[in-house]
């Protein structure tokens, strides 16, 4: 129940409102577009209060929360463009769970530790054909053994989202500031271009380190977890 409380609590709600802030402003500036960024401050003192802020913020937390599953799809597409890996150990589950199966293959080199957990996962939760779905057991075996391992990963998961919406946030930003300039006819929109987009590109190196410290969190815990469970059998 502590678990379940702290990763709906403050830190997911921060960081929904957080990652939906970008596409707010998005769409603010799609509607109202402006010549530069010194004439936003006059709309925003003018339009500022209680209401609109605790609107707006209740606006943010519930885009934060539905684009999760664009933001997935935009994540994925990033990490193939530029080749990035988002599980911690990368392929070495896999291409050790099949030099295992097939010990013909061309061996490749994996330390006792990595090896013992290639076994007791294939024991315990098994490798799925898709890696994505190790998670979603890895977090179920631990639940039902009160892990800690599975608190510190809703966190991670939940920066991880944050930092994705936000990529795809300061990506529509760019965009709006491209339409904008050609719109008003001026530069200064255009030259924030290239800022936003190197923007998102760093909230995105950012979302898989997310990722991969989510992963690294739920396996590792899981190895311990095993590791206790077989000693305590031992000695008993």
């Amino acid at each position: 129940m502590e678990q379940l409380k702290y990763s709906l609590g403050p830190f997911e709600l921060f960081s929904a409102i957080i990652g939906g802030t970008p596409l707010i402003l998005a769409a603010f500036l799609f509607y109202n577009p402006v010549a530069s960024v010194a004439d936003l401050a006059p709309i925003i003192q003018n339009s500022g209060s209680v209401a609109i802020a605790i609107t707006l913020l209740f606006l943010s937390y519930i885009i934060g929360g539905t684009i999760q599953g664009l933001s997935w799809l935009y994540f994925i597409r990033l990490c193939k463009l530029f080749q990035k890996d988002y599980f911690y150990y990368g392929r070495l589950l896999r291409n050790r769970q099949q030099s295992l199966a097939h010990p013909n293959l061309e061996q490749q080199h994996f330390s006792e530790f990595e090896e013992r957990m290639v076994l007791q996962l294939q024991d315990k939760v098994g490798i799925p054909q898709k890696l994505d779905w190790m998670d979603n057991r890895l977090k179920a075996f631990l639940r039902e053994r009160n892990s800690p391992s599975v608190a510190k990963a809703e966190t991670l998961i939940a920066s991880h989202i944050m930092y994705r919406n936000l990529s795809l946030g300061c990506l529509v930003l760019a965009m709006v500031s491209l339409i904008n300039s050609i719109r008003l006819r001026t530069l200064e929109p255009l030259l924030i271009v290239p800022l936003l987009g190197y923007t998102a590109y760093l909230m995105f190196l950012q979302s898989v380190s997310f990722k991969r410290w989510h992963n690294r969190t739920l396996i590792l815990g899981f190895y311990f977890v095993v590791t206790q469970e077989s000693n305590d059998g031992a000695s008993q």
